[in-house]
């Protein structure tokens, strides 16, 4: 039987929330990334634990609607043209960045994302204290959740990181063990010293995946279908160290850990595990999901993500294309003319990919080129052009086949078609340097370097400097 998300997690869950003063509230002083773990009780039941890893992994999603927004927003991919709240467009393409300090508003409504991800970090630790205490648990399913629980810590940790960049991140919070620590996160670090604190949780759930043995104790999603046991959640947690080594810009360790991952330059583009939703009451929907010519708030693709793609690029053209024409082209303010709307998701229940082989083919690519290696990085870029209906790049760009810094420039124009609104076209201009290949960067218009960091974050620090 098909499992699905549930909303209702048993008592033991449902004081794993932010504090009840709201994120962005700062009476009391209540740590902003703190959680309740009173409602959790010691040695729980197997029943328990399956409640704890299914409310994990419905958890992890909280943060993908506005991660996606505000990333292709600030990257110039897509505008969420809501006609009744011009923010969506406006602050994002930085008209008021002037008076934020060069971003975003640390008080706005373009933040969920910051409290969704801390919320799923922290939820990850308390499934890993939970178990641990847990008679029912062999040592080889105590492994199989710490693991499990890192692998997504890792994840959006990674995504956190990336939208504060320079501001960087709380490395960690508490231990969960000593009632009086628990109001004691560390402070923030560096975006580099973030990055190799994500690698840890990566590398560390790794090794627990490895003493897992071949089941997890608690169900998974229809989303996992394929890496359901510890040695594909393995592949899985390996993709995403992955991306943290081409953020750092470690392309020898990016080669190792993608041959742990479940690349296949031969398989499938879109094997991977995925984000599921239902329409079952208490669960989630696709909030990326919009019919054809959506009057209220659609997303609307910049036109010139289209006048840049190759001719007969079926990402961008034809019946499976990820974009559509409207009947009416839509208006965003007054700088911005959209023809075309987006087109991934054709229901409201279409799964929204985490990693996907795609993916794992273009970094393989990317990390080879850097690596000097230049015939497998186009032998891997090959692969997705001709899935795609683009010709090799012999063919069709053959000036470029000995040039490093102009097959790089293919990587990113690959990746831009191929994770079209999936949170990376603006990580990747930033990580080359070009940021100011993005379009609508005159006038008011800026593309930020990252997002403010919130103020309810700001104000605990000010009134806990120790």
């Amino acid at each position: 039987m098909k499992k699905t998300y549930k909303s209702i997690l048993i008592a033991t869950c449902t004081a794993l929330m932010l504090s009840s003063c709201g994120f962005f509230e700062v009476e009391n002083s209540v740590d902003p990334n703190a959680v309740s773990l009173d409602a959790v009780s010691n040695n729980p039941t197997d029943k328990q634990i399956n409640q704890l890893g299914i409310g994990l992994q419905s958890t992890v999603r909280s943060g993908l609607v506005d991660f996606y927004r505000n990333t292709g927003t600030v990257g110039r991919e897509v505008v969420y043209s809501a006609s009744t709240d011009n923010r969506y467009f406006n602050e994002l393409l930085g008209t008021e960045s002037a008076n934020f300090n060069g971003a975003n508003d640390p008080n706005g409504i373009f933040n969920t994302y910051y409290s969704a991800y801390s919320q799923t970090r922290r939820r990850a630790e308390v499934f890993i204290k939970s178990a641990e205490t847990a008679t029912v648990l062999s040592a080889a399913q105590k492994s199989g959740i710490r693991g499990f629980a890192k692998t997504l810590q890792g994840l959006v940790m990674l995504n956190l990181l990336n939208m504060q960049g320079k501001n960087g991140m709380r490395e960690t919070f508490t231990d969960l063990s000593s009632p009086g620590d628990q109001l004691k996160p560390s402070k923030f670090g560096t975006y580099e010293s973030g990055l190799v604190a994500i690698k840890k949780v990566l590398d560390d759930g790794s090794a627990e995946l490895d003493k897992a043995g071949s089941a997890f104790a608690f169900p998974l999603t229809g989303g996992y279908t394929g890496f359901t046991t510890p040695a594909d959640m393995k592949r899985f947690n390996r993709g995403i160290a992955a991306r943290v080594a081409m953020y750092q810009k470690d392309f020898p360790g990016m080669i190792a850990v993608l041959g742990q991952s479940f690349l296949d330059i031969n398989g499938s583009l879109a094997t991977g595990p995925n984000f599921t939703f239902a329409t079952t009451a208490g669960d989630l929907t696709n909030g990326f999901f919009q019919s054809p010519d959506d009057a209220g708030a659609p997303y609307v693709v910049f036109n010139q993500h289209i006048a840049s793609a190759e001719a007969g690029d079926t990402r961008v053209f034809g019946a499976t294309a990820k974009v559509r024409q409207r009947t009416t082209p839509r208006q965003s303010g007054a700088a911005i003319t959209s023809t075309h709307e987006v087109r991934i998701y054709t229901t409201n229940t279409t799964p929204v990919s985490i990693l996907r082989n795609e993916e794992l083919i273009l970094m393989w690519a990317e990390a080879q080129i850097q690596a000097g290696t230049l015939a497998t990085g186009i032998a891997a870029l090959d692969k997705i052009r001709t899935s795609y209906g683009l010709r090799p790049l012999a063919q069709a760009k053959p000036t470029i086949l000995a040039n490093k810094d102009a097959l790089i420039d293919e990587v990113l124009n690959q990746r831009r078609y191929s994770l079209f609104f999936e949170g990376h076209r603006w990580f990747d201009a930033k990580r080359y340097g070009k940021i100011n290949i993005l379009p609508l960067q005159t006038g008011t218009y800026k593309v930020f370097e990252n997002f403010n960091r919130p103020d309810a974050e700001v104000q605990w620090d000010a009134r806990n400097p120790n």
